[in-house]
């Protein structure tokens, strides 16, 4: 662990013990980083219809910090962490979406910046339930590439970002992240 992340664990290992006032001090600390993930997220994705960086930001944290489940070790886990979370959350407001408008009118979502090429579709709410679908069956694969796909594309890190969250080399993320997307071509081919 870097010894700039110590404060934060140690905030973190306050927090999941029930400490008071911890939580607001974590909130605090991951606030603008996390808003930079949520931000980055949706404008990469075409917005995702009407979910705003702020409603991404708090549900995701309140998600993240549920009493019970707060059992992070570090900043490495917590944004390994965010990452799912917000997956899970721009997947069920896609699928909440999907089933107001049931067939049509829905938006592009732009997926070529970060899977390059991988998905080239109008769908949008559809298609990112897919992608999801693939992740699930990933996961049941390898969970460290589908770990990889939601750091770098639910969470928006680059490969030097994810090689040092998970403590790993550049070139061997930049392995998982190939794999993760050949998998994810071949899953999302009609």
């Amino acid at each position: 662990m870097d010894n700039a992340d110590a404060p934060l664990t140690d905030l973190l290992q306050l927090a999941a013990r029930g400490e008071p006032g911890a939580l607001d001090e974590v909130f605090a600390v991951l606030y603008p980083e996390l808003r930079q993930i949520a931000h980055a997220r949706l404008r990469s994705q075409g917005g995702v219809a009407h979910l705003e960086t702020t409603a991404l930001v708090h549900e995701s944290f309140l998600r993240l910090v549920d009493a019970q489940r707060l059992a992070v070790t570090g900043r490495k886990h917590f944004f390994t962490y965010a990452a799912k979370t917000m997956r899970n959350i721009i997947v069920d407001f896609a699928r909440e979406q999907l089933a107001e408008r049931r067939g049509g009118g829905q938006p592009t979502l732009q997926l070529t910046p970060t899977l390059a090429g991988t998905v080239r579709s109008g769908d949008g709410d559809a298609t990112l339930i897919r992608i999801n679908d693939a992740l699930l069956e990933l996961e049941t694969v390898d969970p460290l590439l589908t770990q990889v796909v939601e750091m770098r594309y639910f969470a928006g890190y680059t490969e030097v970002e994810i090689a040092e969250l998970l403590g790993s080399s550049e070139r061997t993320v930049r392995r998982q992240w190939e794999k993760a997307r050949a998998f994810l071509l071949v899953s999302l081919q009609p």
